[in-house]
């Protein structure tokens, strides 16, 4: 092998290293919305019966950029059920939830936009998800355990956040919200 060849080889080596450290390291990973400004207590989410609910929390959200992010597990009760955060307020609520089972949910108001479906990136059963809603403007980014699920357009009117469950059986399901934090600028 002639030299310059090698030489070629060592750099895009050491540049392929170098990217992989980056990359582990989270150089590249996404980031929320300015600084923590708050995080609440872990706090439970209790389903009980079948169909759609929001518990509103008082926490207002900032009238600019912000991110949410929540992590929640189911504790006990029915997996066929789903736990998620709600954001705006009852009439205008944009909602992104997740199912132990493996499914997803995106709706704003009474459109859905991601009807119930399998996502690979959904931890099961027991196993904790990670919600992550940015807003930029009008622009709502989300992330389900820190991979991109949706990105659209969404004019939030309130700044409220609320915890969401959906049951679809008649089994009681528990749901614990590990973390709960908000960022903004």
């Amino acid at each position: 092998m002639n030299l310059p060849l090698r030489g070629t080889l060592a750099g895009l080596l050491a540049t392929a290293v170098l990217l992989i450290l980056l990359i582990a390291a989270g150089v590249f990973d996404p980031k929320p919305v300015g600084q923590l400004q708050t995080s609440l207590p872990q706090t439970s989410l209790r389903i009980i019966e079948p169909g759609q609910t929001i518990v509103w929390l008082d926490e207002l959200l900032p009238a600019g950029a912000f991110s949410v992010r929540g992590t929640a597990v189911l504790q006990s009760g029915n997996p066929d059920s789903g736990v998620g955060l709600a954001l705006g307020s009852q009439a205008d609520a944009f909602v992104v939830a997740v199912s132990p089972l493996g499914t997803v949910l995106v709706q704003q108001r009474d459109e859905v936009l991601l009807s119930w479906q399998p996502w690979p990136h959904v931890r099961l059963d027991d196993a904790p998800n990670e919600i992550w809603i940015d807003l930029r403007g009008n622009a709502l980014t989300v992330r389900l355990n820190r991979e991109l699920l949706w990105q659209g357009e969404y004019l939030l009117a309130t700044r409220r956040i609320g915890l969401f469950g959906e049951g679809f059986g008649g089994e009681t399901a528990v749901y614990t919200f590990l973390s709960l934090e908000q960022f903004s600028p």
